[in-house]
């Protein structure tokens, strides 16, 4: 008796326990999470998060609570585009448009960060046409200014300027004050890629205005970098440091070590550009152990690239080939491309100044291969970006032709009215042109030769310009760099990677002779080095 009382008080005890967790998980998966307050933390469970959210019923808030959480992934690694997939599945299952615009927008940004562009490009141009039928205008202004993104990445700039003055545009509409500036900012830049730096400081003058309206630090620390970089270009030197100088105050308010790296090589940069090598390098070394410990690899490349420069240019060679070699390692690491390319030619340059021209040589060789590749790389994506703009344009032009056929079909009476009656005065405009025509023929010969016979005259005297003109431009550059036969021989064995001695003995003349012949021929072609002396000879 006792026994079966225990037994059933256990079985008592075990369904209400049961009947607590299932209510307690109830409440759980309807209660709605937080979100604003899990970005504070540092830490925050993942999986733990994921396993509330999956237990939901499909519905928007479902997949709104997913990319929330993908969202949270970024500052809590690893990265789980998973979650993206899975809200998108859910948002299309009951035709939740803004969902779909949304994943497919965060889609395109985490595409973008692997550095995939054209996978972007197509994600947020099908974000864009749900965006269309989604009440969301904010996240609209934030895909357009993704697109304009992606498409300077792509180097198509017309295109980026495109998409970020649609989301000027619209954000002025509705008065989203950040996008403004994030717009301009985005416009700002592409001038200044297109050499177009006047254009870039008034936009960028435009986004510090708006930073400060809405009282932004670290929005106008980036305006002021950008203006920076804008005046060095335009060799403004002493306003870029100002700029750059009221950037590094916002970082250092901030506290924000990678901004503070950031500045630092922009203004090693500045004073490189002004040949004030000194204080080039030293910014330069306060950036780069910021940026060794941060893992900032693309412009720490750049920064150990550009430093290994000045130590050439301060002639201690052995340190610049460490910071160059260091520097393009790292570029070929995580293949960012122009810093590659900047690395190989800093290597041409320092072999050639040591005297090592063959490797100087090869290595200039490599640059021109990769740039080449990389001409190539840009010529297949901007072909494969307008593939896409043209697809998503086929779809608008098929809507606009069908409208078209039905406006076509409901007039076709009149237009076919309009049709016979312009025949009918074609036919009566030719029956009297015809006989006028034949009034007149014999003074319309005559007049046909006389057009003739000066228009034989004129291009008679056109081709005697014209041959005149290449016997001069044939002579002026026959003429340009007025080398003598010997100094032309000379030229031929230092392209051929030959050194002075070598082509001594090849002349049967002096080592002296042969530095004098060099000499001359540097001063005739107005160049420094032999390397682009054998440039400007290929050229040539």
């Amino acid at each position: 008796m006792i026994r079966r009382t225990i037994i059933f008080i256990t079985i008592f005890i075990s369904l209400i326990s049961c009947e607590k967790k299932a209510e307690l998980s109830q409440n759980n998966t309807t209660d709605p999470i937080d979100f604003q307050l899990l970005r504070s933390k540092k830490e925050v469970n993942i999986d733990s998060l994921y396993q509330i959210i999956s237990l939901k019923r499909n519905d928007t808030v479902k997949v709104n609570d997913l990319i929330d959480l993908f969202g949270l992934t970024i500052r809590n690694r690893p990265i789980k585009p998973e979650f993206l997939d899975e809200a998108l599945k859910v948002a299309r299952q009951i035709n939740y448009e803004t969902g779909i615009a949304n994943a497919l927008n965060k889609k395109g940004v985490n595409a973008r960060y692997n550095d995939q562009y054209l996978k972007s490009l197509k994600l947020h141009k099908e974000a864009l046409t749900h965006y269309d039928k989604s009440w969301d205008i904010k996240s609209k202004i934030k895909n357009l200014n993704s697109l304009g993104v992606t498409y300077r990445r792509l180097n198509i700039e017309e295109e980026a300027i495109k998409y970020y003055l649609q989301a000027l545009e619209l954000s002025e509409k509705i008065d989203f004050n950040k996008s403004i500036a994030i717009a301009l900012n985005g416009i700002g830049n592409a001038f200044v890629t297109l050499n177009k730096y006047d254009e870039a400081i008034k936009y960028f003058n435009l986004a510090l205005h708006m930073e400060t309206l809405i009282d932004s630090e670290r929005g106008k620390g980036y305006d002021y970098s950008n203006l920076g970089e804008a005046y060095m270009y335009k060799k403004e030197y002493d306003t870029a440091f100002y700029y750059h100088s009221k950037a590094l105050e916002i970082a250092n308010r901030s506290k924000r070590k990678t901004d503070k790296a950031i500045i630092y090589s922009s203004i090693g940069l500045m004073f490189q550009h002004k040949g004030e090598l000194d204080k080039a390098l030293d910014y330069y070394t306060k950036a780069i152990p910021i940026l060794e410990k941060y893992k900032s690899k693309r412009l720490l490349s750049f920064s150990l690239i550009n430093a290994g420069i000045v130590y050439m240019d301060l002639k201690q060679y052995k340190k610049a080939e460490e910071y160059i070699t260091s520097g393009l390692k790292l570029a070929k690491e995580i293949n960012s491309k122009d810093n590659i390319l900047q690395g190989y030619q800093a290597m041409s340059d320092l072999f050639e100044t040591k005297g090592k021209y063959k490797d100087a040589l090869e290595n200039y060789k490599l640059m021109t291969v990769y740039h080449d590749s990389i001409f190539n790389i840009q010529s297949e994506n901007n072909m494969m970006a307008m593939n896409i703009k043209y697809d998503s344009e086929k779809k608008d032009q098929q809507i606009q032709q069908l409208h078209l056929e039905s406006k076509i079909q409901k007039g076709r009476s009149l237009l076919q009215f309009l049709a016979i009656g312009f025949l009918i005065l074609l036919v009566l405009f030719f029956y009297f042109y015809n006989r006028l025509r034949l009034k007149n023929q014999q003074l319309q010969i005559d007049q046909m030769r006389n057009n003739i016979e000066e228009y034989i005259d004129h291009i008679s005297q056109l081709e005697n310009e014209d041959c005149r003109n290449k016997k001069v431009d044939l002579s002026e550059k026959i003429e340009k760099y007025g080398l003598s036969t010997r100094e032309a021989e000379v030229l031929k064995y230092i392209s051929q990677g030959m050194k002075n001695q070598e082509i001594a003995d090849k002349m049967f003349v002096s080592l002296s002779t042969i530095k004098t012949h060099t000499k001359n021929i540097f001063d005739k072609m107005d160049v420094r080095n032999r390397i682009e002396a054998v440039r400007k000879a290929e050229v040539l």
